[in-house]
C-alpha cells in the first residue's frame, strides 16, 4: 500500500525544486521563500492534512512586510490557504496517497505556482502594491485574521502614507503596536525621515532573526 508520507514528501521534493529554480530559497522542510527588492517577505508553506485528510496536502501562502515588526516563518499572515487566492468556496487538497495522483499533483501543483502563485506575489512585491489589497475582494482573505492590521499599518508607513498608517492602527488596537505612540507622535510633527529610520531598523533586525538569505525577485 502506498504511504502518503512518501507521496507528500515527492511532491515537496519536486515543487520545492520549481520553487527554487523561480528564486526561492528553502526553510527548514515545508517552507519557500523569497525577499523582494521592496522588502517584502513572501514565502509558500506545505501543509499535510490529519485524519480523513491524511492523503492529502495543501498549500499556505503569506506575504509579510520585513518593515513590520515580529515577523515569523511561523506567522502564517497576512495570507491563506490557496483555496482563498483561486477563489474557491473551499480548501483546495491535493492527493498524495497513490503513486498516480500524486504524479497528477505534482502536475497540477506546478501550474498554480507558474499561473497564480508567482504573478500574484509579483503585485505585491512592494508595499504600495500590498496596499492595492486593502480593498480589492480578491485579496481580501490577506486580512481575514483581525491581528493582521499591524502588518498593514507598516505598509501604509512604508510606502510612506504615514497618516493612514496611524490611522489604521488607531482604528484597530493600537497596544498590539510597538513603538505606536512614537509613530503617531512622529507623524503629527513631520519627522517621516525618523519613521524611516525605525522601518529600517525593523527590516535590518529581521533579517538577522530569520537568517534569510538575499533573493533576486522584483
Amino acid at each position: 500500500m502506498y504511504d502518503s508520507s512518501i507521496g507528500y514528501k515527492k511532491i515537496k521534493t519536486e515543487i520545492g525544486n520549481l520553487m527554487r529554480e523561480l528564486g526561492f530559497t528553502r526553510y527548514k522542510t515545508a517552507t519557500y521563500y523569497r525577499v523582494t527588492a521592496g522588502d517584502m517577505l513572501q514565502f509558500i508553506n506545505f501543509q499535510k492534512g490529519e485524519q480523513w485528510l491524511n492523503g492529502q496536502m495543501t498549500i499556505n501562502i503569506v506575504i509579510q512586510g520585513l518593515f513590520a515588526p515580529d515577523c515569523s516563518f511561523e506567522i502564517l499572515q497576512p495570507g491563506g490557504r490557496i483555496g482563498k487566492l483561486l477563489h474557491s468556496d473551499k480548501d483546495n487538497w491535493w492527493h498524495c496517497d497513490t503513486e498516480l495522483a500524486t504524479a497528477q499533483s505534482i502536475k497540477d501543483i506546478g501550474k498554480v505556482v507558474a499561473e497564480k502563485i508567482i504573478p500574484f506575489f509579483d503585485l505585491m512585491a512592494t508595499a504600495d502594491g500590498l496596499i492595492m489589497s486593502f480593498n480589492d475582494p480578491a485579496s481580501s482573505f490577506l486580512w481575514a485574521i483581525p491581528s493582521s492590521f499591524v502588518q498593514r499599518g507598516y505598509a501604509c508607513l512604508k510606502a510612506r502614507q504615514y497618516k493612514m498608517g496611524v490611522a489604521v492602527f488607531e482604528e484597530n488596537r493600537p497596544g498590539q503596536v510597538a513603538k505606536f505612540k512614537t509613530l503617531k507622535r512622529l507623524t503629527e510633527t513631520a519627522l517621516f525621515d525618523e519613521i524611516d529610520h525605525i522601518l529600517a531598523d525593523n527590516t535590518q533586525y529581521n533579517k538577522e532573526k530569520l537568517k534569510i538569505t538575499p533573493s533576486s525577485t522584483p
